[in-house]
């Protein structure tokens, strides 16, 4: 039986996963990196350090027993996107990376909006905002001309280890359209993009489909990780198209709800129709795309609350080797659907979809006498979900028919956290037993070569669904009474919210 490799670089460390032909996950490893902040809203990488992690988590798969690196078929990589590595004519790196999450360039992006929005959203389908290639090119420019002169080539996060196994310069058109540089609907770069700042267009790399082999792996990465030489990389995508896919949506109106340290709405759809509120890329399934949505603060919501009411018990359950987050949920059980009008918003790190406003600010509305700490963890549970379901209400406009709806994400293991955001979307909600960018790669890497004959056999064949939630429909009449107050709150608070931003500097 064939086994298939997938990588993945999120933006804290790479996980590599081995899967078989059937889908059961056979190993993992995982390997942390930095992120550099030389400066408040800075954030850069090395990308010397994403060589060491693919290098050191794929060993370490191969050093398992389910493995047997000789059935190692193909390989397939993901990364978060809009990572441009800059690489001169010998292929050295430049200079450190800037990172999706870097807010360097939010003039240079404010500019591109207010001189040619329209332009760029017509083409590259998004509005300019700090976290696209484009207006950190354009940063680079302004402020490191050398390094911009120097630019020979530009590869992306996933692209950039790729080169390193097999020595290609190739894209996938998710990663492209990442860049602001590409237009999806036609599948090429845009000149008229690439004028805006004045690139060259022959540093941009050519551009495969996902699935797509791009080269195979050279024989001095075979000596360092244990691979055989000659196995087939196939091109890879983003890690929301990996996530995506691997945990099994690759259907028109299949919705994909992320709890995760951020959180996602992301809708499959067969039309690449963009929004203002909404990022929308080509998808890994080829001809299908997905629109993606979100929310700053999910699962991190909870973690705050932990750190911010919850230490002491933290530090006595987990020197027993318990986890304080079952506490909290058998806490927050308590409590009554509701919160008895306790009402929380996420917003402490401002906010993306559906209000992108920086400046926003987490609180807890409605606070009286009778709430203690079981009703602070519940509303902190729905409030995250009442983000999401803002998130929902973008996704709704594009949706002709809602398939189904797939939970993923580390908040998703709480039972509860996930009876209250079915509770609150009123609508069944499916827990698929895979959801991770490392699986939905390996998984890729199997279609490339074959192995799956479609991404929807390696979907259907590789992915079930471990839980299906099912909404209360007296719980959800209460939620949607509770969200028509969340979003009055969010209306009243914004011009307070000016105010508090600019006292918190002072």
């Amino acid at each position: 039986m064939k086994q298939l490799l997938g990588v993945d670089f999120g933006t804290g460390g790479c996980k590599s996963t081995v899967i078989d032909s059937n889908g059961r996950v056979l190993a993992t490893a995982f390997q942390e990196y930095p992120s550099e902040h030389l400066h408040p809203g800075w954030s850069e990488q090395n990308p010397d350090h994403w060589i060491e992690a693919f290098n050191y988590t794929v060993k370490a798969c191969l050093a398992n027993d389910n493995v047997d690196k000789d059935s190692i078929a193909a390989v397939a990589m993901s990364a978060s996107t809009h990572n441009a590595v800059l690489l001169d004519r010998d292929d050295k790196v430049i200079r450190p990376c800037i990172m999706w999450n870097d807010q360097r360039s939010a003039p240079q992006a404010a500019r591109l909006k207010e001189s040619y929005g329209k332009l760029i959203f017509e083409t590259a389908m998004q509005m300019p905002t700090a976290t696209w290639t484009m207006p950190q090119m354009m940063w680079i420019k302004e402020n490191d001309p050398d390094s911009f002169k120097k630019v020979h080539r530009i590869l992306f996060t996933k692209d950039y280890v790729r080169h390193y196994v097999t020595g290609d310069y190739y894209t996938d058109h998710v990663d492209a359209a990442g860049s602001l540089f590409y237009n999806p609907r036609k599948a090429e770069w845009s000149p008229e993009m690439c004028e805006l700042i004045g690139l060259p267009m022959e540093v941009l790399p050519k551009v495969l489909r996902s699935k797509d082999i791009a080269g195979y792996v050279r024989k001095e990465v075979a000596e360092i990780t244990g691979l055989k030489e000659g196995i087939p990389v196939i091109a890879g995508c983003s890690d929301t198209a990996a996530e995506d896919f691997g945990a099994g949506a690759v259907r028109d109106g299949q919705v994909i709800v992320k709890m995760a340290t951020a959180g996602n709405c992301n809708l499959i759809t067969s039309k690449g129709v963009p929004h203002e509120k909404a990022y929308t890329y080509p998808h890994a399934v080829e001809g299908m795309w997905y629109m993606a949505t979100g929310t700053n603060a999910s699962a991190s919501s909870y973690r705050w609350l932990r750190d911010a009411l919850y230490m002491t018990e933290k530090t006595a359950l987990e020197a027993k080797g318990e986890d304080v987050y079952l506490l909290m949920d058998k806490e927050a059980e308590q409590a009554p659907v509701g919160s008895r009008g306790l009402i929380f918003h996420p917003y402490i790190l401002g906010e993306r979809c559906p209000y992108f406003n920086a400046k926003a600010r987490a609180d807890f509305f409605g606070v009286s006498v009778v709430h203690d700490r079981k009703y602070f963890a519940r509303a902190v549970l729905e409030g995250v979900a009442f983000s999401l379901f803002d998130c929902y209400q973008v996704v709704c406009e594009f949706a002709e028919n809602m398939s189904e709806i797939r939970l993923i994400g580390g908040g998703a293991k709480s039972p509860l956290w996930c009876q209250i955001l079915c509770d609150v979307f009123g609508l069944p909600v499916k827990r698929p037993e895979h959801d991770d960018s490392s699986f939905g790669c390996a998984l890729l890497a199997g279609v490339g070569i074959g192995v799956f004959s479609s991404e929807l056999e390696a979907a259907d064949k590789a992915n079930s669904i471990k839980k299906i939630y099912y909404p209360n429909e007296e719980n959800h009449k209460k939620y949607v009474a509770q969200f028509k107050i969340y979003q009055e709150i969010v209306k009243a608070s914004t011009p307070i919210w000016e105010k508090l931003y600019d006292l918190s500097f002072e």
